[in-house]
């Protein structure tokens, strides 16, 4: 088991002018790429100008802190090999004398071992069993309510561990590439001349039907240059639009082509990015570029909790009562699916709306 520790940046210096030693705090968040970007901003809070704060994040997303602006002391922690990560934990929060460990979400043996390794203050979430033994300082949050944004959950948190009562709005996720513009070479494109569209996901939410998809980037097409990306993962939606526009000469494949960094890079300097509920729909809207996403009735995806967060983010659902909390419940229910309510053209008048205001 492999942690690597990011070096630590300037502004998060453990002396000081005056040679004071800053105070040590632990945040961690192993989750997804949505997940982490409506977490990461909390640590721009005011009130923590006092404190050198590193981040454990899964190793699958160390490029959102390394990418963020600003940059992120972090480590990285992969989650196959859960003892001897968790044994590498123990001895880093032994070594690292911290004196708090916030776990905005991680499995039960994190909050084990800031225990066992005696951490002053260890913050979370009162909802599992484990909180409720190893935490000494937890919040109870009905997060599977989604009355609030994820990114308000967090900064309710973070508020909670630091005995702060003054509230003030979570900051926005600022995250950059760096890559040179030779990438535009590679694939034809040029800045602000094309429409990013990210079919896929990973089946958490509903998606929307494929040939929705097909019929927006037809429209598309009579305006822009359409660059589609996903993963090998995303075949399932991306394969009709393949059949359908694999020649076209304003269309761009991408799909499987990108390194996360090269990703960035082109949300970061499209006109626009159009995608479910996914990662990638949070990292355009991080980058600045209008972003809007098609998201599911179903309580459980709601944008009220999951939605992009933003300058020029706009999110679209259907509008209907949703009996479901958790899981679609299909033909059973009175308006499946729902998600064809959700026309082209509505999509792409938002579109045109963001880059022709």
């Amino acid at each position: 088991m492999v942690i690597e520790m990011w070096c630590a940046l300037a502004h998060r210096s453990k002396i000081t002018n005056n040679q004071s030693v800053k105070e040590k705090s632990l945040f961690i968040r192993l989750d997804k790429i949505g997940d982490l970007v409506a977490t990461l901003p909390v640590d721009q809070a005011e009130f923590l100008q006092d404190q050198e704060i590193t981040w454990i994040v899964e190793s699958n997303v160390s490029f959102i802190p390394e990418m963020a602006e600003p940059r992120r002391s972090f480590m990285t922690l992969s989650l196959k090999k859960p003892w001897a990560s968790f044994r590498d934990l123990l001895s880093y929060f032994k070594s690292t004398q911290a004196q708090r460990v916030v776990i905005f979400y991680a499995p039960w043996w994190v909050s084990l071992a800031a225990w066992v390794a005696r951490v002053p203050l260890r913050g979370g979430r009162r909802s599992q069993w484990h909180s409720y033994l190893f935490f000494n300082k937890s919040l109870r949050q009905s997060r599977s309510q989604s009355e609030k944004h994820e990114a308000d959950y967090n900064w309710e948190l973070l508020h909670f561990a630091f005995d702060q009562q003054v509230k003030s709005a979570a900051p926005l996720l600022k995250i950059k590439s760096g890559l040179l513009r030779q990438l535009f070479e590679k694939f034809d494109l040029r800045s602000k001349s094309y429409v990013v569209v990210h079919p896929g996901m990973a089946g958490s939410a509903l998606n929307w039907p494929t040939e929705n998809y097909v019929s927006l980037v037809e429209k598309l097409t009579e305006f822009s240059v359409v660059a589609i990306t996903g993963t090998k993962a995303d075949e399932k939606w991306i394969l009709p639009l393949e059949k359908k526009f694999l020649h076209h000469p304003k269309v761009r494949f991408l799909n499987a082509e990108l390194s996360v960094q090269e990703l960035i890079f082109i949300l970061q300097n499209a006109k626009a990015t159009v995608a479910p509920s996914t990662g990638v729909l949070h990292l355009s809207a991080a980058t600045g570029t209008p972003s809007i996403g098609i998201y599911s009735p179903i309580k459980a995806h709601h944008p009220k909790r999951w939605g992009p967060r933003g300058l020029g983010t706009k999110v679209l659902l259907p509008q209907v009562d949703c009996p479901a909390k958790i899981d679609c419940l299909g033909p059973k229910c009175p308006h499946f699916n729902c998600m064809s309510q959700i026309t082209p053209e509505s999509v792409l008048r938002e579109i045109l709306g963001k880059i022709n205001p």
